[in-house]
C-alpha cells in the first residue's frame, strides 16, 4: 500500500546517504579512463570480477553493503547506456559530482544542426534516461548548452533560446513519450556561458555544444 511504499522509499534514501567515503572513491575511479583502459587497479579488479578501490584492495561483490551496491549499480547502468551504439564514444561522457551523476552528450548526437529537433538516436538516448529514472527513483535536471559560434535563426534568435529549447525538447520527450512524471524533471538553458573548452576550433566548439543530464536523489 502507499504507507509501505513510502517507508521503502525513505529506507532507500537513508541507505544511499550512508555510503562510505570508500564507496564514493570507488565510484569516482569507475569513471576514469584508466579504469577501462586496464592501467589501474580498478581495471584489474573488473577483469577478475571484483570491485577495487583506490587502495588497490579487491572486495568480493557479494560482500558489499547495500549502499555500495546501489552506487555501483547506478554507475554500471550508466556505463551500459554509454556503451550502446546510440552515439559515438567521443560524443559522450560520465562524471560524478558532489550530489549526483552527470551524463554529457554532444548536441550534434541528439539534434538536427542549429535546431532543437530530436534525431532518432537522440530519442533512443532519452529512452535509456527514462529507464534509469524509473529504476532508481531519481530526479533529473537537463542542461542545454550552445557554443559561441552557433548563429541565431528565425526560430531561435540567440544562443539562450537554442540551448533552452534543446533542454526543453528533452524534457518534453521524457514526459510525452517516455511517460516520466513532470515533477521529476527540470530544464535549464545556459546559452554559451559555461563552455568546457575555449571553443576556438570546430572540435572544441562541438564539445561546448552539448546537453547535460544531471541525475540526483530526491531533494
Amino acid at each position: 500500500d502507499f504507507v509501505t511504499a513510502m517507508m521503502a522509499l525513505f529506507l532507500l534514501m537513508w541507505i544511499i546517504n550512508m555510503a562510505s567515503d570508500e564507496t564514493k572513491a570507488v565510484l569516482s575511479e569507475f569513471f576514469t579512463p584508466e579504469y577501462w583502459s586496464g592501467t589501474s587497479g580498478g581495471a584489474q579488479g573488473r577483469k577478475s570480477g571484483n570491485i577495487v578501490g583506490n587502495t588497490g584492495q579487491a572486495r568480493d561483490a557479494d560482500n558489499l553493503i547495500p549502499s555500495d551496491r546501489t552506487y555501483l549499480a547506478i554507475a554500471q547502468k550508466l556505463k551500459e547506456t554509454l556503451s550502446a551504439k546510440h552515439i559515438p564514444p567521443e560524443a559522450r561522457g560520465v562524471t560524478s559530482e558532489k550530489d549526483g551523476i552527470l551524463l554529457n552528450v554532444n548536441a550534434d548526437a541528439l539534434f538536427q544542426p542549429d535546431s532543437a529537433d530530436l534525431l532518432p538516436q537522440g530519442e533512443l538516448v532519452l529512452d535509456d534516461v527514462a529507464d534509469l529514472l524509473e529504476e532508481y527513483n531519481l530526479f533529473l535536471v537537463v542542461r542545454g548548452h550552445a557554443d559561441y559560434q552557433e548563429k541565431g535563426t528565425a526560430r531561435y534568435p540567440g544562443k539562450w533560446e537554442l540551448s533552452t529549447a534543446r533542454a526543453t525538447a528533452c524534457v518534453r520527450y521524457l514526459v510525452d513519450y517516455a511517460k516520466v512524471k513532470p515533477s521529476l524533471l527540470r530544464a535549464v538553458g545556459y546559452g554559451d556561458t559555461r563552455p568546457l573548452v575555449p571553443g576556438s576550433t570546430p572540435d572544441e566548439a562541438a564539445k561546448n555544444r552539448r546537453v547535460e543530464f544531471f541525475f540526483h536523489r530526491p531533494e
